[in-house]
């Protein structure tokens, strides 16, 4: 049984080192996946360790949280790593959250963003109270007391050394230089802020394994079955039949109007980028308001009436009308000016949007709520992997070149622009082209110079196998690249 304090506090000192050792302080890349190893292993090894059962679904989490956490040491897209170290974390949350064997199955979404929202309370709240009560129960009443004294006279102590220190700097110039350059040096290793971190870190997982160990007794009940507010089944169908004669209306004009004629850029930027962004925003509002009145309009035996149902798949078919003029908009636009990481992200996502909301008529609408949110997780993960698989960088300089190649401008400033992820690309067009590219040959030489600037100054730990097949893409490019290209 892992429960004695001063164990825990050992234990929670070293993760917050490790982790800090390991992810804190560095650019993304090896450091940064081990960090979060640490951080997805600590998360699920807590329970076993407090002796709480758990789903074996919960290993399928810790699984997936492994492999994105994993993509941050391989792909160098600033995009990719704020997704994949943002459901990575996502996927810890839920995984400390998950503390009794029958809790999984019956999640809805609402427990999903509920739980892991109280995670940050509980690490706060319980770090507190585990220097409160829990260390200071393991300490003899003598030796509490004198713990106290020591802890009161440090404080009382600062004000007085700050005086003293200022007076001493001010009357000797070799203290005041040695105060300096101690100040300096620390400010330079960042000692200070990393000790804090590392503390940071302790007490949060000081703190979780306090509520893991309050909360093993409660019910799954207790937990779940939170009372919510209830509605009138016929407010909720008005609301969406509302919102049916709206979007019909819409489709109506889409098919009477006189579509505009697409001549400069500023006409296609207008009725594709802002179009699309618009309908996007209406895609993603319909299905949080079909979740919320699924939620108000649900009765206790879990059944709603069937008109909401009617009209909800209404709502989604005329959504994914909807959805489907928006992507037409992007294409446009993509084919008149080529493809960027947003249009190809937001259109990713689009897409996306279009699964759940048929996943929305296939599980909540037939009384499935928990399916949906599990899909929904599972979907979110899928997807972000196939985006770090695909490798989304080089893949817009390959369609962006394929344009070139048929007619269309080529924008060297924007490849160029682009990670690490696109250099391997790059570098290809550059030794079997024709056609100089000095823009690009300009900036892979930059590029050149700092990957090895970067790799020196950061070693293994702040590298990645993007970084690495860039290096070595680039070791294939003359030294003289760039020279005769002119300024």
């Amino acid at each position: 049984m892992f429960a004695h304090p001063w164990v825990v506090a050992g234990f929670a000192v070293a993760i917050g080192v490790a982790i800090d050792a390991l992810a804190l302080h560095r650019p993304p890349g090896v450091g940064v996946a081990l960090g979060l190893w640490v951080v997805i292993l600590t998360a699920a090894a807590i329970g076993p360790l407090m002796d709480l059962r758990r789903p074996a679904a919960v290993y399928g989490f810790v699984a997936a949280a492994l492999v994105l956490a994993g993509f941050v040491a391989v792909r160098s897209s600033p995009v990719l790593m704020m997704l994949d170290v943002g459901a990575a974390l996502a996927l810890v949350a839920v995984i400390s959250q998950v503390r009794t064997a029958d809790d999984l199955s019956r999640w809805t979404l609402a427990d999903y963003t509920r739980h892991p929202g109280s995670l940050a309370v509980e690490a706060v709240t319980g770090a507190a109270r585990f220097v409160e009560v829990d260390l200071r129960s393991e300490l003899a009443p003598e030796r509490r007391t004198r713990v106290r004294a020591v802890a009161t006279g440090i404080v009382i102590a600062f004000p007085f050394v700050a005086v003293f220190t200022s007076l001493f700097a001010s009357a000797d110039a070799s203290f005041q230089a040695y105060l300096h350059d101690t100040q300096s040096r620390l400010a330079t290793d960042a000692l200070f802020l990393r000790l804090l971190w590392s503390l940071a870190i302790a007490a949060a997982v000081a703190g979780f394994w306090r509520a893991a160990r309050r909360s093993a007794s409660p019910t799954p009940e207790s937990i779940l079955r939170v009372p919510h507010r209830r509605m009138d089944p016929a407010t909720g169908a008005t609301v969406l039949a509302c919102l049916v004669a709206l979007f019909g209306l819409f489709e109506i004009t889409q098919v009477l109007r006189r579509y505009p004629e697409l001549v400069s850029p500023s006409d296609f930027s207008r009725n594709a980028r802002s179009g699309f962004f618009q309908l996007l925003t209406v895609a993603i509002l319909v299905l949080a308001v079909l979740l919320l009145f699924d939620w108000l309009t649900r009765g206790d035996d879990g059944r709603r009436a069937v008109t909401f149902d009617r009209l909800a798949v209404a709502l989604i078919a005329l959504t994914a009308m909807v959805m489907a003029s928006a992507m037409n908009r992007m294409w446009l636009y993509v084919k008149e000016f080529g493809l960027t990481e947003l249009r190809l992200y937001t259109s990713v996502f689009m897409v996306w949007l279009g699964f759940v909301l048929g996943w929305f008529i296939w599980t909540v609408l037939r009384n499935r709520q928990s399916r949906f949110a599990i899909g929904l997780l599972a979907s979110g993960v899928a997807v972000i992997a196939g985006l770090n698989l695909a490798n989304p960088d080089a893949l817009i300089v390959r369609v962006n070149w394929d344009r070139h190649a048929a007619g269309a401008e080529f924008s060297e400033e924007y490849v160029s622009s682009l990670s690490p992820d696109a250099l391997p690309v790059l570098v290809d067009l550059v030794t079997s082209g024709d056609s100089r590219l000095c823009t690009v040959e300009r900036e892979l030489a930059r590029h050149r110079t700092a990957l090895v600037s970067k790799q020196q100054a950061q070693g293994v730990l702040g590298d990645s196998w993007s970084d690495l097949q860039a290096r070595r893409a680039l070791e294939r490019l003359p030294l003289d690249l760039a020279q005769g290209c002119g300024d």
